[in-house]
């Protein structure tokens, strides 16, 4: 007699675990994550101290100007105490 089941039936073969490759390193970060959150308002804070005062010796006390240019050196220290939080924050 015919065993047919060998045409119907694949044998499957176990998976070799020894092939695999192994978890990428990861590295921890160096800076606790509270202390990552306070930078981006550090760096606003500079920042639009910096604006202030540099909108101040250009044009004087024109205060529309001085409240922009302040509101705009903040808006970019945000953005880069932002970057540099999540530069830190990656894991290599």
């Amino acid at each position: 007699m015919i065993d047919n089941t060998s045409l119907y039936f694949k044998k499957k073969d176990m998976p070799e675990s020894r092939k695999r490759k192994g978890h990428a390193f990861q590295k921890p970060a160096d800076i606790p994550a509270t202390q990552r959150t306070k930078g981006r308002f550090l760096w606003a804070l500079l920042f639009g101290i910096f604006g202030l005062i540099m909108a101040w010796f250009g044009v004087g006390e024109n205060y529309i100007v001085l409240a922009v240019a302040t509101l705009a050196g903040s808006a970019l220290g945000y953005i880069i105490g932002k970057k540099m939080e999540q530069e830190a924050g990656k894991k290599e």
